[in-house]
């Protein structure tokens, strides 16, 4: 019995661990999880939301003030869950947004964080396949 519960203890630990090294190898849903890692983070994270060009502006000067350098990211990948490309990003992010100023920063941000399309790159290999079907 007591074996049988020190094994449980150590696959649920392993698998804690898994987890939280899966999570965080994943740079963009870290700025989720644990904050922005960038200007453009900063923006997506707190502009959500923002009525107001007055507000819109605190809101970019405290993630300029955060995150000086405001050039695009490299190395930085959609997150696992949610939006995947620029468009999808806008929609959710600059939904709640009125202020001109704010979705302006959320476009911005969306432009340099998400690519333009979904990669859908296995489609090259698997339609020559599928037609030989035909």
């Amino acid at each position: 019995m007591k074996l049988s519960h020190s094994r449980n203890t150590i696959t649920t630990l392993i698998l804690s661990l898994a987890c939280q090294c899966l999570i965080l190898s994943t740079p963009s849903v870290n700025a989720g999880v644990f904050g922005a890692n960038n200007y453009w983070e900063c923006i997506l994270n707190d502009m959500q939301g923002v009525q107001n060009d007055r507000v819109a502006k605190a809101v970019t000067q405290s993630c300029f003030a955060k995150f000086p350098d405001t050039a695009q990211p490299i190395g930085v990948n959609a997150p696992l869950f949610g939006a995947q490309t620029r468009d999808e990003c806008y929609v959710s992010y600059g939904k709640e947004a009125t202020s001109f100023r704010a979705l302006k920063q959320i476009r911005m941000a969306c432009h340099f964080l998400y690519p333009a399309t979904v990669d859908q790159s296995a489609g090259k290999y698997l339609d020559p396949i599928l037609q030989l079907a035909d």
